[in-house]
């Protein structure tokens, strides 16, 4: 389980996973952003016909395959693709929706959009101030007090994030904030309530494979004993992979500590080695990969680190 945060609806709800990446050709790599709500994702055949069968729920995206005028991504844990002219590249979106708000000043939701960019950028204090006039302009959007948690997240200001979520709950109950929340939950150290978060997250959405797989996550992995469950982190890790057709690395992998944390390492051993084989787990987690496999061949499970 590796990789980028989670961000409520409209922001980046990509698995946990971040994928592993082909040599950078293109715009392979790139991180993109949508240039409004509701553009559609869909499958790309050979001769180039795309077929949409949903919408982006996440303003960025990496890009993982640029082919025809369109672009591979992941959304819940599969790769769909966005045609070209729908997004921008993290290199112009600052300047594209600061142009947006020059012909539409009040619009909540291009403040929002450059929080992101910003804060992807590394501007997280411009980013927050972004999403302080996002949220005057709209204090009912439960997405923009979740999206500025992720940011409160990623700078370790873990009680600011909570409280975002928190909101961001109070004002929709959806599964994603949930989700967010139980993460700054675990990131604090705090187990057992962000068991607690994830498990209300599946209860919701049950076919969430993140939710599952995030649960199942922390209760295979984490430092607290009192937390782990080994046999309901492989009822939820199973469930993870059958909705990703066994094809994200990143569940096989939870799935793999699910096992060890029953004890059952030769079922531990084979998930993490498909979970290696799986070509998907980004460049900077494969030695965690490999490290875990060889401590399931020890009969050892895996714990984050306190």
């Amino acid at each position: 389980m590796f990789g980028p945060d989670l961000y409520a609806t409209l922001a980046l709800a990509a698995s946990i996973l971040a994928p592993a990446l082909p040599p950078r050709t293109g715009w392979v790599g790139d991180a993109v952003f949508i240039k409004k709500p509701g553009i559609a994702v869909g499958q790309l055949e050979a001769d180039g016909t795309f077929t949409p069968n949903g919408v982006s729920r996440s303003i960025l995206h990496v890009v993982t395959r640029d082919e025809k005028g369109h672009v591979q991504v992941v959304q819940d844990g599969k790769r769909v693709w966005i045609s070209k002219d729908d997004v921008v590249r993290l290199k112009d979106a600052v300047e594209y929706y600061t142009k947006m708000l020059d012909t539409e000043p009040d619009n909540d939701q291009w403040f929002a959009f450059r929080g992101i960019a910003r804060h992807r950028d590394g501007k997280t204090e411009e980013a927050i101030k972004d999403y302080a006039e996002a949220i005057r302009l709209r204090p009912k959007a439960a997405s923009w007090y979740g999206n500025r948690g992720i940011i409160y997240m990623a700078a370790k200001r873990f009680d600011e994030a909570i409280a975002d979520f928190t909101t961001a709950i109070d004002l929709t109950e959806n599964e994603m904030a949930y989700l967010n929340r139980g993460l700054a939950y675990s990131r604090k150290k705090e187990y057992a309530k962000a068991a607690a978060d994830y498990a209300t997250a599946i209860e919701r959405n049950p076919d969430s494979p993140l939710g599952q797989n995030q649960l199942a996550w922390l209760l295979s992995t984490a430092p607290d004993a009192k937390v782990r469950d080994g046999k309901r982190a492989v009822e939820a890790a199973r469930k993870a992979c059958e909705l990703t057709e066994h094809k994200n690395g990143g569940y096989l992998d939870t799935l793999a500590a699910a096992y060890a944390e029953t004890g059952d390492f030769a079922k531990a051993v084979e998930w993490q080695e498909k979970a290696v084989r799986a070509g998907d787990i980004p460049i900077r987690d494969r030695d965690g990969a490999r490290k875990r496999l060889e401590l399931y061949k020890q009969k050892k499970p895996y714990r984050e680190e306190e």
